[in-house]
C-alpha cells in the first residue's frame, strides 16, 4: 500500500503548534518565533512533508511556473529540427537551472495553437524564443495579463521592451571586418527565409556592410526546414550563379549544406573559398575544416531571460530591454 502523503496537520501535530502556524512559517508569512520557525522546518524535513502547488495555486492563483516555449516551423512537431537545435537546447538548459534557483519550477510546451492552450497551463509567465511575424503566443500572455518576455525582438511588436537579445548587427559587421581582413572581396550571404528579426537584422546588417565597403551584395535565401538540405540547394544556386570568395551561412546547420554544395564544385574550403556561420553548433566546431562561427553564448540568453521575467513575476521593473555578449569563433574555415 502506497504510503499516505504527510500534510500539513501531521506537521503541526509533529510540532506541537496549529496548522496556521506551520502555515506562517513554511511560506515566511505573519510573525513566528525563530525557535518555533526552525522546530516546525525539521518536523516537515522529518516526516517528508511538501507543500500541495496544486492547493496552494488555487489559494494564491499563483503557481510559481514559468513556460519556455520554443520555435517550431513543421505542422507535426514530432518531425520538427528546431527543437533539437543546439542553441536552444542550451538556452533551455541555462534557462532551467536560473528558474530553479529562483524556486520556480519550468514548463517546456507543446505549440501553443490558442489562448486557451496557455491558460490551461496554469502558468504565472513566460518566455517566448525568437517570435516569428505571425507568431501569436505573446499576444496569448498579453490576452491573459501575464507577463512574457521575449529571446530576440518581436517582429509584430518591435518596440517591446522586455527582450533579451544579441547585438546582430555588430555580430555581423564584426565577423565581416575579419574575413575582410584575411583578404575576402566578395562575401556572400545565405540568408534565412521567414521574417525572423535576428535574421533580417543579420541580413540588413551585411548589406549595410557591403554598401559601406563598395561591394556587391550577394544574397541567398534557404528555409529553416531541412536546414542542412536548403542551405545545400541554396549554396548550390549561389556559387552556381556567382563566384564569391566567402559565404556566410546564417542558420545553425546551413553550414554542413554549404560545405557539400562546395565539394560537389571541386571548391576546397578555405583554399578557395572561406566560411563562416552567424551562430555557433556542434555542426561547424566537428566539420572538416572546422568552421569560424558566432557563438551567441545561448546560456547567457537563458539566463537572462529568466532574470528578467522573475523581475515582472516579483512586480518590479528590470533593466530592459537586455543585450546579451557574443564571442567570434575563429576557425581553420576562414584561415589560409
Amino acid at each position: 500500500m502506497a504510503r499516505r502523503r504527510p500534510t500539513i496537520r501531521d506537521v503541526a501535530l509533529a510540532a506541537g503548534v496549529s496548522p496556521t502556524t506551520v502555515s506562517h512559517a513554511l511560506n515566511g508569512k505573519g510573525r513566528v518565533d525563530p525557535a518555533t520557525r526552525d522546530r516546525i522546518a525539521k518536523a516537515a524535513g522529518r516526516l517528508g512533508y511538501r507543500p500541495d502547488r496544486t492547493a496552494r495555486r488555487l489559494r494564491s492563483g499563483s503557481s510559481g511556473t514559468i513556460a519556455l516555449l520554443l520555435p517550431s516551423v513543421e505542422p507535426d512537431i514530432a518531425h520538427d529540427e528546431m527543437v533539437s537545435l543546439d542553441y536552444y537546447m542550451h538556452l533551455a538548459g541555462a534557462a532551467a537551472r536560473a528558474a530553479f534557483a529562483a524556486g520556480h519550477p519550468v514548463l517546456l510546451t507543446p505549440p501553443l495553437r490558442t489562448v486557451d492552450d496557455l491558460r490551461d497551463l496554469g502558468v504565472d509567465g513566460g518566455i517566448v524564443c525568437d517570435p516569428s511575424p505571425d507568431d501569436q503566443r505573446v499576444g496569448f500572455f498579453d490576452s491573459l495579463e501575464l507577463p512574457v518576455v521575449t529571446v530576440e525582438r518581436d517582429p509584430a511588436r518591435p518596440d517591446r521592451r522586455w527582450v533579451v537579445r544579441s547585438d546582430n548587427e555588430a555580430n555581423t559587421r564584426e565577423l565581416l571586418d575579419a574575413l575582410a581582413a584575411a583578404g575576402v572581396v566578395r562575401p556572400a550571404l545565405i540568408a534565412s527565409s521567414g521574417g525572423w528579426s535576428w535574421a533580417e537584422e543579420t541580413a540588413a546588417a551585411y548589406v549595410a556592410w557591403c554598401d559601406d565597403h563598395g561591394r556587391e551584395p550577394l544574397i541567398e535565401r534557404a528555409s529553416m526546414r531541412a536546414q542542412e538540405r536548403s542551405a545545400y540547394e541554396s549554396a548550390g544556386r549561389l556559387l552556381d550563379r556567382e563566384r564569391p570568395d566567402a559565404i556566410v551561412a546564417l542558420a545553425e546547420r546551413y553550414s554542413g549544406g554549404v560545405l557539400r554544395a562546395a565539394r560537389e564544385r571541386g571548391l576546397r574550403v578555405p583554399d578557395d573559398l572561406r566560411l563562416a556561420a552567424a551562430v555557433d553548433s556542434p555542426q561547424a566546431r566537428d566539420a572538416d575544416p572546422p568552421v569560424t562561427a558566432i557563438d551567441l553564448q545561448p546560456e547567457v540568453q537563458g539566463a537572462a531571460a529568466v532574470a528578467m521575467l522573475v523581475e515582472l513575476l516579483a512586480e518590479r521593473t528590470p533593466a530592459a530591454p537586455q543585450v546579451t555578449p557574443a564571442v567570434l569563433r575563429i576557425r581553420a574555415s576562414t584561415r589560409l
